[in-house]
């Protein structure tokens, strides 16, 4: 989830508040952008899902905005922040973010990054939102 609508714009540090999606089609494909206009965890996850999403890239995310998430099969992967959008995509097709855990069973905000690694592959049948 991106502050703005440019691929080297800077990815939200707040998931489900972030006024931007960044859809990408593959790690090569061009960005699209789509406005969160819930501008709440909700929201955003159902920009993803209606997106189509298979992955998407966050710097901080809610428990329950990560549970609807992983509810929906869409994988979470955790940027380091402040990070811009096309530095957040390049890390992910090179296999270098780790995948966020599941959801805590306390309620709030925890920043969900840098916990595990996982591989995912990025082919071009995969849908990166950020």
């Amino acid at each position: 989830m991106m502050t703005t609508d440019r691929i080297d714009g800077a990815m939200s540090s707040h998931f489900g508040q972030a006024p931007w999606a960044m859809l990408v089609d593959g790690p090569e494909g061009t960005p699209e952008f789509v406005k969160n206009e819930a501008a709440n965890g909700r929201g955003a996850v159902g920009v993803l899902i209606g997106s189509g999403c298979t992955d998407a890239i966050l710097v901080d995310i809610g428990d329950g905005a990560l549970e609807r998430l992983q509810g929906a099969k869409i994988n979470a992967w955790a940027a380091p922040g402040p990070v811009a959008g096309r530095e957040a995509l390049r890390l992910w097709a090179a296999g270098e973010l780790p995948r966020v855990p599941a959801a805590a069973t306390t309620k709030g905000h925890a920043e969900h990054h840098g916990c595990c690694c996982g591989g995912h592959g990025a082919q071009s049948s995969t849908r990166c939102c950020g």
